[in-house]
């Protein structure tokens, strides 16, 4: 059995990858957040991959421990990662700190730095670039990785798509962000589409002079003031 595991940075994407990766033949799907799959897996699986997700970047998955996971990373131009973060409000000081653009930079830093120095089994991609052409970005991905799939997993109405065990979502409208599960699951059985530009940018302006500035940001996204103004 192939462990897989979809990292990256909240509201980046992390949890729709893994939803799609979850819809191809032979996937356990692990739901919620979990950061490893050892203590997971069910038992009696006979699968050929197990999935599971962290929505954060920890050092440790470039290192000896997690040599046998094939690792996916994923970031998101952060003009729309914060408009996010901020439509939430979240709450608690070690929350804050968590989705805080400095985590943001530490994040993407990483992301840039095995951009240029590859390493075996890891995939990086940027969430704008999954839906171009057909999805071929993602394509490439996973036919580098040796899954076998059709176009259906791309459908998101061919499946009910669970963010955790115990919500299945039954509504037709959009809950209220309070109710953490039931928003997020609503969220992960729309169409699967790029939803950069659909919210309002809703941005501090600390996070816009950050944004606009950081010569790290820029590296992964070297147009990111167009996006702000």
């Amino acid at each position: 059995m192939k462990k897989i595991i979809v990292f990256g940075f909240p509201h980046c994407g992390t949890s729709i990858m893994k939803s799609i990766i979850g819809h191809i033949e032979g996937v356990e799907e692990i739901y919620a957040e979990k950061i490893n799959v050892r203590k997971h897996v069910q038992r009696n699986s006979s699968t050929e991959y197990v999935l599971c997700k962290w929505p954060f970047t920890e050092p440790e998955f470039f290192k000896a421990q997690y040599k046998d996971y094939i690792k996916i990373f994923i970031i998101r131009n952060p003009v729309y990662v914060f408009s996010s973060i901020n439509l939430r409000q979240l709450g608690s000081a070690k929350t804050r700190y968590k989705h805080s653009i400095k985590n943001y930079i530490e994040t993407i830093n990483h992301f840039n730095y095995y951009k240029e120095n590859n390493k075996k089994n890891l995939y990086l991609i940027r969430y704008e670039d999954l839906f171009d052409n057909n999805y071929k970005n993602i394509k490439d991905m996973f036919n580098s990785i040796g899954f076998k799939y059709t176009d259906k997993i791309f459908e998101n109405s061919n499946f009910i798509n669970k963010i955790c065990e115990g919500v299945v979502n039954p509504l037709d409208k959009l809950p209220v962000t309070a109710n953490h599960s039931r928003y997020r699951t609503w969220q992960l059985n729309q169409k699967f589409e790029n939803n950069n530009g659909k919210t309002e940018i809703n941005l501090t302006n600390a996070q816009r002079t950050i944004i606009n500035n950081n010569n790290i940001i820029r590296r992964a996204y070297p147009n990111i003031s167009k996006c702000i103004k």
